[in-house]
């Protein structure tokens, strides 16, 4: 080997044994940083707990939990789901096993329609018997198997998922879609209704709920709806929304 092969691969060498090993000190801030940012999360703050995440991950490029976090924020909070999805893939390569990043990574390409690529992560997720939330990934699995065509095993999945957990909200919004799309207007509106009695401070609840009754020609239940969505939405849009249906009646 001649003298500058030698020093190549001598700097080659340097270069891979370069990469910083997290102090005990470091882990210890950037798990303190983690914390700050699902309690500013938890408050709304979400640009503020972004900041706190990407303090923990300069402190601790190999934290699994923050970079999961960070990818949620991506993709739901700042619409950038391509930046989310490396995200996702790290936590993954650090946590094989990681099936809340598994269903995350899972609802982005769901987002993106790529439903095979979905589908995969979630029964991936299913398998794992220590996963404690498995009836969103279940929920999320007939969802993305109803936009490929497999309606009838997307309805037996997402029922599954809310027998699982009665009090998920959309796993009933979504069996009442489906069956609305499908032209079941009266199994459309008992799912909705279920959805409007796991989460009655939810005014989307409310709201289509109503528009199933005023399908079936039920005026006074459906404006009672909408009179109620109304009251308890939060935003003026979905407030908007509520009162303009309720003035059509």
């Amino acid at each position: 080997m001649s003298r500058c092969s030698s020093i190549v691969w001598l700097v080659v060498l340097l270069g891979l044994g370069c990469k910083h090993v997290p102090t005990e000190k470091e882990r210890e801030s950037a798990e303190i940083h983690y914390e700050l940012a699902l309690q500013a999360q938890k408050m709304g703050h979400l640009q503020e707990a972004y900041k706190e995440l990407q303090k923990a991950l300069e402190l601790n490029p190999d934290y699994p939990e923050a970079h999961n976090v960070v990818a949620i924020l991506l993709h739901l909070a700042f619409n950038r789901p391509e930046e989310a999805i490396p995200h996702y893939q790290k936590a993954l390569e650090l946590r094989p096993n990681f099936s809340e990043a598994k269903t995350n990574l899972g609802n982005v390409y769901l987002s993106q329609s790529r439903y095979d690529e979905a589908i995969k992560l979630y029964e991936e997720a299913l398998n794992d018997m220590l996963y404690v939330t498995p009836y969103i990934a279940q929920g999320n699995l007939g969802w993305a198997q109803y936009k490929k065509g497999e309606t009838t095993l997307g309805v037996q999945n997402i029922k599954a998922a809310v027998t699982t957990n009665p009090q998920f909200c959309l796993g009933y919004r979504n069996l009442g879609s489906i069956y609305e799309e499908t032209g079941e207007v009266s199994e459309a509106c008992r799912y909705l209704a279920r959805y409007r009695e796991a989460c009655p401070d939810v005014a989307d609840a409310h709201l289509r709920e109503g528009a199933c009754l005023a399908r079936q020609g039920k005026v006074e239940e459906a404006r009672k709806s909408f009179t109620t969505c109304e009251e308890k939405a939060t935003t003026g849009p979905m407030k908007e929304d509520c009162h303009r249906l309720l003035e059509a009646l």
